[in-house]
């Protein structure tokens, strides 16, 4: 199973790892309720949840309202046609009237299949928990650095074949955002350190369509503050900017030759290694500490297992949404 945040911290379920998060894959994917999961792979049927204030719906008195201390308790209701069967589950819980569905063809009802599913929507709806109000917003910054993390982990298959086919102005692209966001998470992990906390400044993370973002050189500047580069990386960080740039915005219009573009993609090949690197002492530095992104069940000698693998697979999948990039979970 594999954790999944309401994108506004509102709650969290476990869903299998073979399961996709829909909304933002089909075209013009609304982000909201209600939140749509099929298997990735010869999907049968349609998992949904949702989740409405109690204030805006009005509370049913037919049934309890909930605390969210223990296993949430669903009423189960059935509303079948001739084209559709639908498996209905509402529950009144703190401040929140959460419904779940399990939407399949009404020709399939009689498939072994549904009843493998439905034995992993009665799994999911045990996980599911309303997160409390005072710890939503936390919630919804740790669902962008998973977001963060599956997005760093998508860049390496760029990254891949851009080295295969000797791509080098994607390699320099691909690269100068690897390091980008490598001191971006140093960062967050230096300022979690210093200040003994565990919340994310994730205005370093992610940056929505209608945001004004940081830009590359202030990251530098803040890295350089905070201690995590030395005057030396820093300088050369700006210097092979300089370069992206003219790479980028000049290729066509001045006399640089596609010979200094691949040096330049060797010199931030070499300069990524030593940034991820950096980035690795800090999350070192905070294993064992109580606090922080790293600082509770992580130690330097995990071996990776079959699911951690696979979580990270789908990861990259919902990430790239691409066939070719697709890896089998």
């Amino acid at each position: 199973m594999k954790h999944w945040t309401e994108p506004n911290g509102i709650f969290i379920v476990n869903i299998p790892i073979e399961w996709q998060y829909r909304n933002t894959v089909v075209q013009n994917g609304i982000d909201k309720s209600p939140y749509s999961f099929e298997p990735y792979e010869d999907p049968i049927g349609c998992f949904q949840l949702s989740c409405y204030p109690l204030s805006q719906k009005g509370v049913n008195p037919t049934f309890p309202i909930q605390k969210n201390n223990s296993e949430i308790e669903w009423l189960a209701s059935r509303m079948d046609d001739a084209k559709f069967n639908m498996l209905l589950f509402h529950a009144q819980v703190d401040d929140q009237l959460c419904m779940a569905k399990y939407i399949y063809s009404a020709e399939n009802r009689s498939d072994k299949r549904i009843q493998e599913q439905l034995q992993k929507v009665n799994s999911v709806l045990k996980t599911f928990r309303v997160i409390p109000q005072s710890d939503r917003a936390l919630a919804s910054n740790l669902n962008k650095f998973d977001n963060f993390q599956g997005s760093l982990g998508a860049s390496y298959d760029l990254r891949n074949k851009a080295l295969e086919s000797e791509s080098y102005i994607e390699l320099i692209v691909i690269l100068s955002n690897q390091i980008d966001a490598f001191l971006r998470l140093s960062i967050i992990l230096q300022q979690q350190l210093l200040l003994k906390t565990n919340n994310i400044d994730i205005k370093y993370l992610f940056q929505g369509d209608d945001e004004k973002g940081i830009n590359e050189r202030i990251v530098y500047s803040k890295a350089l503050e905070l201690e995590i580069l030395n005057e030396e990386i820093f300088t050369e960080l700006n210097n092979l900017y300089d370069q992206r740039n003219r790479v980028i915005h000049r290729y066509i219009i001045s006399f640089l030759k596609t010979r200094e573009i691949a040096r330049i993609a060797y010199d931030y090949v070499i300069i990524n290694e030593r940034i991820r690197l950096i980035l690795k002492n800090f999350e070192e530095a905070q294993f064992g500490k109580g606090f922080g992104i790293y600082g509770r069940g992580f130690n330097k000698d995990y071996e990776f297992n079959d699911n951690d693998y696979r979580m990270a697979y789908a990861m990259v999948n919902d990430k790239h949404l691409l066939e070719k990039l697709k890896r089998k979970i």
